[in-house]
């Protein structure tokens, strides 16, 4: 017992279903909110902490560049240079310098080049910072202490150098944290208003931009309903956004190739239908005719047997080539590839066609030079081949000549079949590959044929990745070729 699955949309298996347009705002929303708060944090957590990292980075880069000065100086070094580079150094980092040598002899403060700030507390941070460079044996320490009123920090960076003249030195800079408690406060203030402003705005420009983003998708959603409906004359619309345009491109050509399909299918099937209907009419009339009027006649009624067995073998070929083409559609068909010889395959084909030079045909074979070997399914190739050389018999006229012939380009054989036949019009080239399609419209095609075997060499050549066309003008002729590339 067979039962029916019914597709359910979201909304009917529970699912919550929301507009693109607010999810988008939401997105944007969500997105500024976060902004902010990761801004509130860093301002309100790591702001003193980044503020006194800042300056310890300050002072031990403003004292490495009075280190190198020093250690490269040598005896050229004069003390008013060096006081020069020392006052600019205090100057553009607002940090105060003691030098001092280690044995006490003589000392240098940045204080008697120009004002500076100098803390109370100065000398005890020196003398703090001298005795853990000599008891830790390091050549530099850092540490912050509380000013001597409770005002802020002093940041100080101790280093031992020792010059190119053996003359070594300790350089102290002490840099002052000034509070920033009220800095913090304002900008605090002013973050909360920036907040408040940016979630309008953002609010604003979410809605505006969701809107600009959504319209055009659901005008997509829209025309995919008509096209659903079976409407393949709808227009898709992309709108601004590449993606979109994309979106609308693709579904424009998706509906093109539904059109073009839609008419295929309606003109396979009366095509087929009416080639099934004028053999199995003849069969039905000439049995018939075997049964009321010829049936004691041996001579009438072999004539009328002949018709039967005709009409039935044409009934089976289309029924043939219509089961082949949907395998080798669907892909059940295996290609067992090899290597051969595909001018001798082609020679094979066209030695069962010598029996039509009885009808008047001349059929001729026209062959490259040396060998062409190539790698594919020889019975596949030498069917492509038939199904070419009984298109040139078929729709020759008075000019019976046929001609298969093999050029080498490159590393390439080219297989083609020539005729002076009835050709083909300008409008019918492109779509003679297709299933089921013949120039009947021009009302010079034979009736014999089933449609299919141009489009069966289209399949089969596609999986070969051989390249393939047809050149034709209305009564000249055609060529049809095909080529593969040559073995190495």
């Amino acid at each position: 017992m067979k039962t029916e699955q019914k597709e359910t949309s979201n909304k009917e298996k529970g699912r919550p279903v929301k507009s693109l347009r607010a999810r988008l705002a939401a997105s944007f929303i969500v997105f500024a909110v976060f902004l902010m708060a990761l801004l509130w944090i860093f301002q309100s957590v790591f702001l003193d902490r980044y503020y006194e990292y800042s300056m310890g980075r300050r002072c031990s880069a403003a004292v490495s560049s009075v280190c190198d000065y020093y250690s490269s100086g040598g005896p050229d070094l004069s003390y008013e240079k060096f006081m020069t580079f020392l006052g600019q150094k205090t100057e553009d980092n607002d940090i105060y310098f003691w030098i001092e040598s280690t044995d006490g002899t003589f000392y240098i403060s940045s204080s008697d080049l120009q004002a500076v700030r100098i803390r109370a507390n100065t000398r005890q941070l020196i003398a703090q910072a001298r005795t853990m460079l000599r008891e830790s044996g390091q050549s530099e320490v850092s540490f912050t202490a509380k000013g001597p009123f409770g005002d802020g920090k002093d940041y100080v960076y101790a280093r031992y150098v020792e010059g190119s003249d053996s003359n070594p030195v300790y350089i102290y800079a002490i840099a002052t944290i000034t509070p920033i408690g009220p800095a913090v406060g304002i900008i605090r203030s002013q973050l909360l208003i920036v907040t408040v402003v940016a979630l309008i705005v953002g609010v604003v420009v979410a809605r505006l931009t969701a809107k600009r983003l959504a319209k055009p998708i659901s005008e997509i959603e829209k025309d995919a309903r008509e096209l659903a409906k079976g409407n393949y004359d709808v227009s898709f619309k992309g709108g601004d956004y590449k993606e979109v345009s994309d979106l609308a491109d693709t579904l424009n050509q998706a509906a093109a190739d539904l059109k073009a399909s839609d008419a295929l299918q309606k003109d396979l099937i009366a095509n087929v239908s009416h080639d099934l209907r004028t053999p199995l009419t003849m069969i039905k009339s000439y049995a018939e005719l075997i049964r009321d009027i010829s049936g004691d006649d041996p001579v009438k009624r072999e004539e009328h047997l002949e018709v039967i067995i005709n009409e039935t073998d044409r009934l089976d070929e289309l029924v043939g080539d219509i089961l082949t083409l949907s395998k080798m559609q669907a892909g059940v068909v295996e290609m067992e590839m090899a290597d051969f010889d595909i001018q001798e395959a082609g020679e094979a084909v066209l030695s069962t066609y010598k029996v039509m030079e009885q009808e008047g045909f001349k059929i001729s074979f026209v062959p490259a030079e040396g060998s062409a070997m190539v790698h594919g399914d020889r019975r596949r190739i030498q069917q492509v081949i038939a199904n070419l050389l009984s298109n040139a018999v078929r729709y020759s006229r008075d000019n019976k000549d046929v001609v298969l012939r093999f050029t080498k380009d490159g590393g390439r054989i080219v297989c083609s079949v020539e005729d002076k036949g009835i050709g083909i019009a300008e409008e019918d080239l492109q779509k003679i590959w297709n299933r089921y399609q013949k120039a009947s419209k021009q009302g010079a095609r034979s009736a014999q044929g089933t449609g299919l075997g141009l489009s069966i060499a289209s399949e089969i050549l596609q999986k070969h990745g051989a390249e393939y066309g047809v050149e034709s003008k209305p009564g000249e002729g055609s060529r049809f070729w095909f080529s593969l590339p040559l073995n190495k």
